[in-house]
């Protein structure tokens, strides 16, 4: 997938997390991707699509024209085409206009990632419908915590370059000192991950080695994350890897990674 779709998808994620329109988004995405699974074009007419609600939208509060805002235009995921005019809008939802079938089909650019983004989507999709479950969290008022928790979403459900992403916003933010090395410490550790699941041995040994080495001493709880079960855990991780050696490299399942736990 190229950096550039790869960018598109992971921020529509981690806006997500503050903003109930692009959930709703995500959610529409998933349900165009089964839709169009298995065709020879990803394309999906308007009507199918709406025909029936995705079910983690039940109970949000939103409007369908705003959610399709976030996946539809110039630098996005998606486009409208009526294939009779051959005219695309971007800047309205079209309709059902003198018997004009509207299609909903994937920016050119983003095509031949098609099996990715909807492999991604799916999992996006799942983690949008538990957004906003951890409200004691959201009204703790400390957005590292926060950042933490959502990461360790991201972290857990196999998404290691979002989890990665997101908390690197915060640690760019911080000052020189302890809670900036740990933060960088983290990010570290989920970059290679990364790179453990995609069987990429020097990434995953170097990158966990990092990781390890600034977050070294570290007990207890920090920013909700248990230090004490997660850290050990990405050591003896680490230890397999190498002693499996390069040769042997394999894409590590996600069974075999250990969880972020944090606390609520």
């Amino acid at each position: 997938m190229k950096r550039s779709v790869r960018n598109r998808l992971g921020d529509l994620l981690l806006e997500a997390f503050a903003d109930p329109e692009k959930r709703a988004a995500i959610a529409w995405l998933g349900r165009f991707c089964d839709l169009a699974a298995g065709r020879d074009r990803p394309e999906v007419s308007l009507a199918d699509l709406l025909a029936e609600q995705p079910p983690a939208l039940s109970g949000m509060d939103y409007r369908v024209e705003a959610a399709f805002a976030h996946l539809v235009g110039s630098e996005k995921l998606l486009q409208f085409r009526c294939p009779e005019t051959g005219e695309m809008p971007t800047a309205r939802m079209p309709t059902q206009i003198e018997g004009l079938a509207w299609l909903v089909e994937l920016q050119s650019d983003v095509r031949t990632a098609f099996a990715a983004i909807c492999e991604r989507a799916r999992i996006y999709a799942n983690l949008a419908a538990h957004m906003g479950e951890g409200k004691a969290i959201s009204a703790s008022g400390d957005p590292l915590r926060k950042a933490m928790a959502e990461a360790a979403m991201c972290f857990n459900a196999g998404l290691f370059f979002e989890a990665h992403e997101h908390l690197e916003h915060h640690w760019a933010a911080q000052p020189k000192g302890p809670t900036k090395r740990f933060l960088q410490g983290i990010i570290q550790i989920s970059v290679g991950f990364h790179h453990a699941h995609s069987g990429n041995y020097e990434g995953a040994v170097n990158q966990l080695a990092k990781g390890l080495e600034k977050t070294i001493g570290t007990t207890g709880e920090m920013f909700g994350l248990d230090c004490d079960t997660f850290l050990p855990k990405v050591g003896v991780a680490r230890e397999e890897i190498v002693k499996r050696g390069r040769a042997r490299m394999c894409p590590m399942p996600l069974s075999g990674i250990p969880r972020m736990p944090v606390c609520g």
